[in-house]
């Protein structure tokens, strides 16, 4: 009865994971519209794509309902304990917000230097260049260069120190050791789970919204558990 019993709450609390992921699927996506239609009534719909490349910063803190996905090194099921993660989320928290402040900051100043240099960011920022013609095709590349390189630092720096404190709980600074380490030894993986993520934010947000909804919270329930899988087979060899 008792092994029933706590089957039956490890498989409430991943039923509850994939709600919360869906639900901040849901909450991403109502901001990115609000912010889209703000955008639209001040004529910087371009601009658009630097905000929908920024809420990849939020992936480590929307990774964290999935930690009851985690599978130890036994193949059980991991519970949640927020109280062994609060050093790292505090940590992660000032790390992304840094990070994304850097990323509006430089958006703002390329938007206004090589797309629309008449625009009122321009004027605000005091932004003056000598004209270059139309570079909006270098704006929306650069953004989504960026964009994987943001999806790298999230990973490596947000979601991963924090799945190791799940699995090893190395203390602080190890599991940021132990994260660079695992990223350094499986860089072409991390950085083909960096590619998906960004598709999966940038691509439906920009060219098929509603599409984001599904899309992307299936994308991260997959790159999150093969995350602890590699990490599990990484840590024993």
């Amino acid at each position: 009865m008792s092994k029933f019993l706590k089957l039956s709450r490890v498989s409430a609390e991943q039923t509850v994971s994939y709600g919360l992921v869906f639900f901040a699927s849901l909450v991403i996506f109502f901001i990115s519209q609000v912010i889209q239609s703000y955008l639209s009534a001040y004529n910087l719909s371009l601009m658009y794509i630097s905000f929908t490349a920024g809420f990849i910063l939020f992936i480590p803190l929307v990774s964290l309902v999935l930690h009851p996905l985690l599978v130890n090194r036994a193949g059980q099921r991991e519970t949640f304990h927020i109280r062994a993660l609060l050093a790292n989320i505090g940590l992660i928290c000032v790390v992304q917000f840094l990070c994304f402040l850097i990323w509006i900051t430089d958006a703002i100043t390329l938007y206004s230097l090589y797309v629309d240099q008449n625009s009122f960011l321009a004027k605000v920022f005091a932004i003056k260049t000598q004209a270059r013609g139309d570079l909006t095709f270098e704006f929306y590349c650069f953004n989504f260069v960026l964009a994987w390189l943001f999806s790298l630092l999230s990973m490596i720096v947000g979601v991963l120190p924090c799945l190791i404190a799940r699995l090893d709980n190395l203390g602080l600074v190890g599991d940021f050791v132990a994260a660079f380490s695992f990223a350094k030894s499986q860089l072409l993986l991390i950085s083909l789970y960096a590619l998906l993520i960004v598709s999966a934010v940038l691509l439906p947000l920009l060219y098929a919204k509603y599409l984001f909804v599904v899309v992307f919270p299936i994308v991260l329930v997959v790159i999150f558990t093969r995350l602890n899988k590699d990490y599990l087979l990484w840590s024993k060899s």
